[in-house]
């Protein structure tokens, strides 16, 4: 099995399944189903997409649009709308992947993208993906995804 991510997403699926699940919310669907995907499949690989990923086409927010927006066609949601946003979530997306060591197109086993996340991004240093408040959830969630894999 394979979910679709944007690359800022990966941190916040590692702290929502140490929380259990994504709180209810206009995305939270995404984030459970993926959770649910992650616990049925621990094999489960990554795909990095610059577009609406899995969790995105989940989203209360999105709205169909023909024209599309600058992530993906057939969509469009608030994100897209806002250009400082958009500049911004690129280049958090840009950095995430260039720590990492991947590119947009990749595909890794989550256990190898766990590793990564644990050696490569220890703090969560944007907002963007999660941020100092975020920062305990995302530790314990690093700690409670690698025993699917023990």
């Amino acid at each position: 099995m394979r979910i679709r991510l944007r690359p800022y997403h990966p941190t916040y699926i590692v702290g929502y399944y140490g929380m259990g699940s994504h709180r209810p919310s206009y995305n939270s669907r995404g984030f459970n189903e993926i959770i649910e995907k992650i616990k049925s499949d621990p094999e489960i690989e990554v795909e990095f997409v610059e577009e609406f990923d899995d969790i995105c086409l989940k989203c209360e927010r999105l709205v169909e649009d023909e024209n599309g927006s600058v992530w993906g066609p057939r969509h469009r949601c608030g994100s897209s709308d806002d250009a400082e946003l958009v500049q911004t979530l690129r280049a958090v997306n840009e950095c995430v992947l260039g720590t990492l060591g991947l590119r947009y197109g990749s595909v890794i086993k989550l256990k190898d993208l766990v590793g990564l996340l644990r050696e490569r991004i220890p703090l969560l240093f944007h907002d963007q993906i999660g941020g100092s408040a975020f920062q305990e959830k995302y530790e314990k969630g690093l700690d409670e995804i690698e025993k699917l894999w023990k």
